[in-house]
C-alpha cells in the first residue's frame, strides 16, 4: 500500500513557525521559535520540533523558504510523531495540509502551484 501521493524534496535553510488554529474567532499567536523543514511537498511536511504535538492538531503554518519572497501561510492536520535519532531536537513531526481551493479551512491555489513549482525545481536538480 503508497502511502504518498506526492514528491518529498528538501530545500536547504528552509523552516516553518506554526500556531494553533484557534476553533471559533482569533488570530492566536505564532511561537517564537522556528524549526527546521525535513521534507516537503505539495502534499505535507515533516520538521523537527521540541514539543511532542498530538495527532489530530489543527495547526497554521508560515513556512520560510531561502529565496522565495512569499511566506504562505498554510492550515494542516498533525499526522504523525516519532522520536528523533539525533540530539538536535526530541522530535521528528509530519503534517499533511488541508486541500486546496476556495472553501472555508482550505489553502490558497497559489500555495499549490508555489509547491509544484519547488518540486519541479528540485527535479532539475537531483
Amino acid at each position: 500500500m503508497k502511502k504518498r501521493g506526492c514528491k518529498r524534496f528538501g530545500i536547504s535553510g528552509t523552516v516553518l513557525y506554526y500556531k494553533n488554529k484557534p476553533r471559533f474567532f482569533g488570530k492566536g499567536k505564532y511561537a517564537d521559535n522556528y524549526f527546521p523543514v525535513i521534507n516537503m511537498s505539495k502534499g505535507g511536511v515533516s520538521f523537527l520540533c521540541n514539543q511532542r504535538l498530538k495527532a489530530g492538531t489543527a495547526l497554521i503554518l508560515k513556512i520560510i523558504i531561502p529565496g522565495i519572497s512569499m511566506e504562505p501561510e498554510i492550515i494542516a492536520v498533525v499526522k504523525w510523531i516519532s522520536k528523533n535519532p539525533e540530539q538536535s531536537y526530541r522530535y521528528q513531526t509530519g503534517l499533511a495540509f488541508n486541500s486546496y481551493g476556495e472553501g472555508k479551512n482550505q489553502n490558497p491555489k497559489e500555495i499549490l502551484r508555489l509547491f509544484e513549482n519547488l518540486e519541479s525545481t528540485s527535479d532539475k536538480q537531483e
